[in-house]
């Protein structure tokens, strides 16, 4: 066999022996694809459905500094041996889109910890993870948060803050008086001389109280002591209500005493406006927005943005506890059929 013969089959050989050892060992495994190779185009890696929000939503207003977030579970959208525990991200943001939450919780509610700002919208989402992975976030909902007021009391839910002799509820309305002696009050243990009480009203058209003979009265104010009886509340020195006249369409009276019995004009005194008229024009299907002020100077009623009545004293209105009553039921001059909503009461 001569050298050229010898070279040839040497190459053979190791040509040989390479394939056989590359069939002998497995190739290198491949690396794993970089993280989000595999995401849905909304970049979720987790095979479930897109939780939905429960509550709450579409800007409600809350009606407890505490905030509970809730949401429909979400669907997994695969097969496995052995169950798969969904955990839960829920983000809130404030009113300039701000992240202020980001939280990962094992159920589908979930307490919100961050300091929120008070009487202001927020938005949330939630999505489900595990294990690393993440599915889609659910549509953004909202609400607004409570107003750091005294009363917060919206009365469109069925149930009140204070306390309710008689009416009804009417779901998504507010509360409604059937009966003159119908009301709903609050107690305030350490008063309010410097203050705003608003409230909203329909169902309501002028002369309400022509059929009773009596003026009837929107809010009733005074110690809680006063409201036992007509005379008492009569000749009580803190009494305040504010009246719809009924001998006028568009009249509207007020008595507001500042720690006196005195109808001659005295400081204290009533302080009592009669108006024949007004610029208010009663409908039953309107909605009229009550804005009571009173402070160290006097008061101010502001009915739809208009200031209907106003006085001014030397001596607050810091009779407490006072006790603020929609209607007038030691007079037994509440309204029939009015609806109530909305009350809120403020220090300036």
């Amino acid at each position: 066999m001569n050298r050229s013969t010898l070279y040839l089959f040497g190459v053979c050989a190791f040509t040989a022996a390479a394939i056989a050892c590359s069939s002998a060992n497995p190739a290198a495994p491949v690396p794993p694809p970089p993280a989000g190779a595999n995401a849905a185009p909304d970049g979720s890696t987790l095979k479930v459905s897109a939780p939905s929000a429960l509550a709450p939503v579409n800007d409600s207003k809350l009606t407890s500094e505490i905030v509970t977030l809730s949401a429909r579970a979400a669907t997994p959208m695969f097969q496995s041996a052995t169950p798969v525990a969904l955990q839960y991200r829920f983000q809130v943001f404030n009113a300039a889109g701000t992240m202020i939450e980001n939280a990962l919780a094992n159920s589908t509610t979930y307490q919100v910890t961050a300091a929120l700002v008070p009487n202001s919208r927020h938005t949330w989402k939630v999505r489900a993870e595990s294990s690393g992975e993440a599915g889609p976030f659910s549509p953004t909902a909202s609400f607004v948060t409570l107003d750091p007021s005294i009363i917060n009391d919206p009365l469109t839910n069925g149930t009140t803050t204070g306390a309710r002799i008689g009416g009804t509820f009417i779901p998504g309305q507010g509360w409604q008086s059937n009966s003159l002696t119908d009301a709903i009050q609050w107690d305030i243990a350490g008063g309010c001389y410097d203050c705003r009480l608003e409230f909203d009203v329909t169902n309501i058209g002028g002369q309400e109280g022509l059929p009773y003979f009596k003026d009837l009265k929107f809010v009733s104010m005074a110690d809680p002591g006063s409201f036992g009886s007509f005379g008492s509340f009569r000749d009580t020195p803190w009494k305040m209500h504010l009246i719809q006249r009924a001998d006028y369409p568009t009249g509207l009276e007020i008595v507001w005493r500042n720690g006196a019995v005195n109808s001659e004009g005295g400081d204290p005194g009533d302080h009592r406006i009669k108006l024949p008229d007004t610029p208010i024009s009663w409908s039953s299907s309107n909605v009229y927005h009550f804005r009571l002020d009173w402070g160290t100077t006097g008061y101010n009623i502001n009915i739809n943005g208009i200031d209907v009545l106003a006085d001014g004293w030397n001596y607050w209105y810091e009779v407490a506890p006072l006790r603020i009553q929609l209607g007038c039921i030691p007079r037994a001059e509440s309204f029939v059929g009015i609806i109530y909503r909305n009350v809120v009461l403020k220090k300036h």
